[in-house]
């Protein structure tokens, strides 16, 4: 029959009449509040009692206990190797050249300045200092590095990879000085100029930069580089614009029969996690995050990352869902800006499939056609149309 009761919880206290069809003993819950309470035959006037507490484990500890309740292990920072160089020091391996003066130091290794001991020569090499990075990149990259300088130094917007040593104790890689500053560096003096020779100042370099990492894209093994950003292209004192530090976050990938890798795979077998992920965070797109296999959309990541920021002149700000907004309040025809945010959307399918690709595609949206001969450059050089006034 139905039995009336009142939800023994302080805080419900709920009139309730249901058919009491549990054995005595068993838990029931309120269908209001879910307070848990011990059902009773009906006697008196409270036929029900609050459940109580499961009795305390009080067994000794095991082995399994301790190890399951244990802390979870600090992760210990790996601190770089120091490098006990001096200025007037050979370079380990090669002691014709003779160190400088240290001119960059990143999460990698350091950088010295070094010249030639009887040629009027200077270059810069680079000295891995990451314990775990400086074994995993030699022992993975040697066949990358053989290609780059076989294949990426004649190209006019790449700087050389001239030399390396990988068999030392201190590995190092010896490139071509160029000493003009960074693209960092150009972009900051971009920022006084009007508006329109900021933007054509743009889209020069972001064409020569293409024309870079394209030529690495386009060898039969293409190059990926994974580290496009603006302390990694040079400007030489020409200002000509050039790419450094293919070979390091780099990796060379191969054309694939039948692959679940975007259509590539690694030419040298799995990539190791840690050069996989390798790369600065905010131009790595999230399959080089995520430490996916290289892929050349990647670096159109990269380089859609740096088009914003250098045609906003500012290396601050980075593609957010304002993106498209920002870009064309600069007057940047549509076909411009998707091009933009379409590299370095979060579906690499959408992105270019290459840097040739990415290059063609904005040298034409950018370059009057020989239609237009009143406005065509004389010089062939890519102009970016007048702003557009606002709403059109």
């Amino acid at each position: 029959m139905p039995v009336s009761y009142k939800c023994p919880s302080p805080d419900c206290g709920v009139s309730l009449k249901t058919p009491l069809r549990v054995q005595s003993g068993r838990a029931v819950a309120c269908p209001k509040c879910g307070f848990r309470f011990v059902a009773e035959p009906p006697a008196g006037t409270t036929p029900f009692r609050a459940a109580t507490a499961e009795p305390p484990d009080t067994r000794a500890q095991s082995t399994a206990d301790r190890a399951r309740l244990a802390p979870a292990p600090r992760i210990q920072a790996v601190e770089p190797i120091r490098l006990l160089f001096e200025p007037g020091d050979p370079v380990p391996g090669l002691s014709s050249w003779v160190l400088e003066q240290q001119i960059g130091i990143g999460g990698f290794g350091e950088v010295w300045l070094v010249r030639h001991e009887w040629k009027a020569l200077r270059r810069a090499v680079k000295f891995f200092t990451h314990p775990e990075a400086r074994h995993r990149l030699v022992t993975h990259e040697k066949k990358v590095l053989v290609r780059v300088m076989r294949h990426a130094g004649d190209h006019p917007n790449i700087v050389p990879l001239v030399e390396c040593n990988l068999e030392g104790e201190t590995p190092w890689l010896m490139y071509e000085y160029v000493p003009g500053g960074t693209l960092a560096d150009a972009v900051r003096e971009w920022q006084a100029r009007p508006l329109q020779k900021r933007l054509r100042r743009a889209v020069r370099a972001l064409l020569a930069i293409g024309s870079a990492i394209a030529h690495c894209h386009r060898l039969a093994t293409p190059i990926v580089h994974r580290d496009l950003k603006p302390a990694n292209v040079l400007r030489d004192e020409t200002g000509v614009l050039r790419v450094i530090d293919f070979g390091i976050g780099g990796a060379a990938v191969a054309h694939a029969i039948d692959g679940q890798t975007h259509g590539f795979q690694t030419n040298s077998g799995r990539v190791p996690t840690l050069l996989r992920a390798a790369g600065s965070f905010g131009y790595a797109g999230p399959q080089q995050r995520n430490g996916d296999p290289p892929d050349p959309r990647d670096d159109v990541y990269a380089l859609g990352v740096l088009a914003f920021q250098m045609l906003l002149g500012d290396l601050t700000v980075w593609p957010d869902p304002d993106m498209a907004a920002d870009l064309r309040a600069l007057g940047l025809p549509r076909a411009l800006v998707t091009l933009f945010v379409h590299s370095v959307s979060h579906n690499p399918t959408r992105r270019p499939a290459d840097a040739h690709e990415w290059r063609c595609e904005l040298e034409s949206l950018t370059t009057r056609t020989a239609t237009e001969p009143d406005t065509a450059s004389s010089t062939g050089t890519p102009t970016i149309p007048p702003p557009r006034p606002r709403g059109e």
